[in-house]
C-alpha cells in the first residue's frame, strides 16, 4: 500500500495493551508487581571489591586494579525494603514533594537502580546524567532542573564539587561508596553531604507511605547531547517507560529463569528498560562494568574472573562498539592458533556465514563442539540472546558473533525521544535493514523534498520503495524536551514545536533520519536530515558544533566534521588558510606549493595538533574531537558545488569529493 506522511505503517495498539502488559501503568507498579510475585527470588547481584591496587602503565598512566569476589544477591523482598528505606530517607532529608527532581550521577550499579525505584515510589522525577558528561553538562543539568539533591558516585564527586559553587539550588549530595576526603573538603558549606547507607538508615527509622505516581507523571528526565553543546533533557513519563519495556519484552522470549548482565549506562533508556523488563519477569540482574566484563578486563587484578564468566548470564545488551571489541579479541586469539587449528577455525567461520545466510544460528555442531564452545565461555557460556542497540551494527560483526556464540544477535533502532523503541531485526535477517516495527510503535514516512526523498518513490521503477523522513509514533514517544522559564532556550522551544506532531491522534517524533520500507515491511535507514550523528559507542557528535570550534584555529578557513556510526571517532576535512600555512612551512624549512604542503606529513601533524588544541579550548570532549585531519588548499565555493549559495556545507558532495581520504582514515 502506498505510504504518505499520514499513513501508518503499522497500527498502534491501544495504550492500555502497550503499557499494561504486566497489569502496570507506572514503573513503581512494575516493581511492586515483581516484589509481590517473586519476593524470595534473587533480584539484584553485585560483586564485592576484595582488594584495590594501583599500577603504572608503560606510558605513565596510573591504573586501578580490582580483585573482585563472587556475586552476592539481594532478593526482591530485600530490594523492596531498601527501596522503601531510601525513599523515606530522601523525602525526610530534603523535604521533597511529588514531581521534585533528583539527579543520579553515577556509573551503573545496584544502588543506582534502587535509588531510581525509591524516587518512583515517592513520585519523584529521576534526572539522569551520564558519568562521562563532564563539568559543564553536570552544571547545566543541576541549574536547569533546579535540583536540590544529587545522588553521586563517590568516584565522580570531584567533578560535582568543581561546579557545586555555581549551582545555587544544590543543597544535598548523597554519595554512593566511599568519596575522597579531598573532594568532600571542597564542597560549599551550603551543601550537606551524606552517604546513601545513612539515608537508608534514616528512612528505616522514619518509614513513610508510598506516594504512587500517575502514568502521566514524568518518571525520567534523560539528558542527551544537544546541537549547541548544552545537553537536552528528554522527558519520559511512566507510560512511556512502560511502553518501552513492552517493546523490549517483545524482542525476546524472556522468562524468570533468565540472568541479565547489567553494565551499560543506566542513564540510557535502553538499559533502564532492559532492567525494568527483567525485574517485572522476576529474572536476576547481576551488575558489572565494561572494564571488568571479561577475564581480560582492564581493571581486573591478575587471576580475577570477569563479570560475565562469573555470572554466566543468559541475556546481554551490547553497544556495537563493545561487540566489535569482543570480535577483535576473539579474532586475535584465532590468529595466534597453530596452522592446523587455524584452518579448522576458518572453515568453521565460513560454515557459520553460510548458515547465517540460510537463516540458521551458529556454526554446524562439529565446529561448535571443537572450536566455538571455548569462545562462548568468555561470556559465561549460557548467553541465548544478544541485543545490539544505540548505533548501527555492522553485518560482519553480526555474522561473526552469531557464529561464535551460537545465539541470535538482534539489532534495534530507536532514539532516546522514542524510549529507544522503533524497530528490531530478526536474528536470521542478513539484509541491510534495521528490521520490523515493534508492537508498541507506529512508523510513518514523510516527504523530504530538499533531500529528494518522497513517498511516491515507490512508483518509480528505479527505486520501487517509499522513502522519506522516519517519524516514530505511539506511547513510547516522550513528552518533549525539558525547558525552564529561568533558563529560556529558544532552540529547545523550537524543537518542541517542530520535532513532535500529532497525526490521526497519534503522537510522533520526527527523527531526522531518512528511511525506506522494503516490500516485506523492513525499515532501512539511508540518510540523515540533521547533522547529529551517533557514534558506535552511543555518544552523539554535533558536526556543526565541532566545525565551529575548529574554525577558531588560525589554520582553518573552512571545515567539515564527519562521523561514521560504525566507528567510535570522528574526523575532519579542513580547508587550510594559505597565509598561516606558508608561514608554518617556512618555519619548518618546508617548500612547495599549497597542495604539496597540505600533503606533507610534518605539516599535517602540526595543523592536526593545532586543531586538537582548538577543540580543547572549545571544551569539546574526547569523542567530539576529530582524530584525523584531511587537509586541502582548494576553497569550497558554490562554483565547485561543495557549498550552497548561502555557503552552507553540501556534506554529501564533500564526502564524495574526499571519499578516498575518508575511507583511508577509517581503514
Amino acid at each position: 500500500m502506498p505510504v504518505n506522511c499520514c499513513d501508518i505503517i503499522r497500527a498502534i495498539p491501544p495504550l492500555s495493551s502497550a503499557s499494561r502488559r504486566f497489569g502496570c501503568g507506572t514503573v513503581h507498579e512494575v516493581f511492586e508487581y515483581a516484589v509481590k510475585r517473586h519476593a524470595s527470588r534473587p533480584a539484584l547481584g553485585e560483586r564485592d571489591v576484595e582488594e584495590t591496587t594501583k599500577t603504572t602503565t608503560s606510558d605513565g598512566r596510573e591504573v586501578e586494579k580490582l580483585r573482585l569476589g563472587g556475586y552476592k544477591w539481594m532478593t526482591f523482598r530485600e530490594a523492596s525494603e531498601r527501596v522503601s528505606a531510601i525513599a523515606s530517607g530522601l523525602v525526610d532529608l530534603a523535604g521533597l514533594k511529588p514531581q521534585d527532581k533528583v539527579i543520579i550521577y553515577a556509573d551503573t550499579k545496584r544502588d543506582w537502580q534502587l535509588t531510581a525505584q525509591a524516587c518512583f515510589r515517592m513520585n519523584l522525577t529521576v534526572v539522569t546524567i551520564y558519568a562521562t558528561l563532564g563539568e559543564d553538562g553536570v552544571k547545566h543539568g543541576i541549574n536547569q532542573t533546579k535540583a536540590s539533591v544529587v545522588v553521586c558516585d563517590g568516584k565522580l564527586l570531584k567533578t560535582l564539587t568543581n561546579v557545586a559553587g555555581d549551582c545555587p539550588s544544590l543543597k544535598h549530595v548523597v554519595t554512593m561508596g566511599e568519596p575522597e576526603q579531598a573532594s568532600l573538603d571542597k564542597l560549599p558549606k551550603s551543601v550537606f553531604q551524606i552517604g546513601l547507607d545513612e539515608v537508608a538508615t534514616l528512612g528505616a527509622r522514619k518509614p513513610m507511605a508510598a506516594r504512587p505516581p500517575k502514568s502521566t507523571d514524568i518518571a525520567v528526565l534523560m539528558y542527551t547531547s544537544g546541537t549547541t553543546g548544552a545537553p537536552k533533557g528528554v522527558m519520559l513519563n511512566h507510560s512511556n517507560v512502560c511502553a518501552t519495556m513492552t517493546g523490549l519484552k517483545d524482542a525476546g522470549d524472556f522468562t524468570n529463569k533468565d540472568v541479565y548482565l547489567a553494565y551499560l549506562p543506566l542513564a540510557h533508556i535502553m538499559e533502564m528498560a532492559a532492567e525494568t523488563v527483567m525485574l517485572a519477569l522476576g529474572a536476576a540482574i547481576g551488575y558489572g562494568s565494561p572494564q571488568t566484563l571479561t577475564d581480560t578486563g582492564l581493571k581486573l587484578a591478575p587471576g580475577t574472573r570477569g563479570d560475565a564468566p562469573t555470572l554466566k548470564p543468559t541475556f546481554m545488551v551490547f553497544a556495537p562498539a563493545v561487540l566489535d571489541r569482543v570480535r577483535q579479541a576473539v579474532q586475535a586469539k584465532f590468529s595466534a592458533a597453530k596452522p592446523a587449528l587455524k584452518k579448522l577455525i576458518n572453515a568453521g567461520l565460513v560454515a557459520g556465514r553460510k548458515d547465517f545466510e540460510n537463516g540458521k544460528i551458529g556454526a554446524p555442531f562439529l565446529y561448535n563442539a571443537i572450536i566455538f564452545k571455548k569462545v562462548q565461555k568468555l561470556i559465561g557460556g549460557r548467553v541465548r540472546i544478544m541485543i545490539s542497540g544505540s548505533a548501527p551494527l555492522s553485518r560482519e560483526t553480526q555474522i561473526f558473533m552469531q557464529t561464535c556464540f551460537r545465539c541470535p544477535v538482534r539489532q534495534g533502532y530507536g532514539l532516546t525521544e522514542t524510549g529507544s523503541c522503533g524497530t528490531i531485526a530478526s536474528f536470521d535477517d542478513y539484509s541491510p535493514t534495521v528490521g520490523q516495527v515493534l508492537t508498541s510503535v507506529s512508523i510513518s514516512l514523510r516527504d523530504w523534498e530538499e533531500g529528494g526523498y518522497r513517498v511516491a518513490d515507490e512508483k518509480d521503477p528505479s527505486i520501487g520503495m517509499p522513502r522519506g523522513e522516519v517519524l516514530i509514533g505511539g506511547p513510547v514517544v516522550c513528552q518533549g524536551y525539558f525547558t525552564a522559564p529561568h533558563m529560556p532556550d529558544p532552540e529547545l522551544e523550537a524543537k518542541n514545536a517542530s520535532e513532535f506532531s500529532v497525526i490521526d491522534g497519534v503522537r510522533y517524533f520526527h527523527t531526522g533520519d531518512v528511511g525506506q520500507f522494503t516490500a516485506d515491511g523492513q525499515l532501512m535507514i539511508i540518510d540523515r536530515k540533521k547533522d547529529l550523528v551517533k557514534l558506535q559507542q552511543g555518544e552523539y557528535v554535533a558536526l556543526s558544533k565541532v566545525e565551529n570550534v575548529l574554525k577558531q584555529s588560525p589554520y582553518v578557513a573552512m571545515a567539515m566534521a564527519y562521523a561514521d556510526s560504525k566507528h567510535s571517532y570522528c574526523i575532519a576535512v579542513v580547508v587550510v588558510n594559505e597565509a598561516p600555512l606558508k608561514k608554518l612551512a617556512s618555519s619548518k624549512g618546508i617548500t612547495g606549493d599549497v597542495d604539496t604542503l597540505c600533503a606533507n606529513s610534518t605539516i599535517i601533524k602540526e595543523i592536526s595538533s593545532a586543531c586538537k588544541s582548538a577543540c580543547k579550548t572549545g571544551k569539546l570532549v574526547g569523542f567530539e574531537t576529530p582524530t584525523t585531519y584531511i587537509l586541502t588548499a582548494e576553497p569550497w565555493t558554490p562554483d565547485n558545488d561543495l557549498v550552497t549559495a548561502a555557503f552552507k556545507l553540501k556534506r554529501q558532495n564533500i564526502v564524495k569529493a574526499f571519499k578516498t581520504e575518508i575511507d583511508r582514515a577509517y581503514a
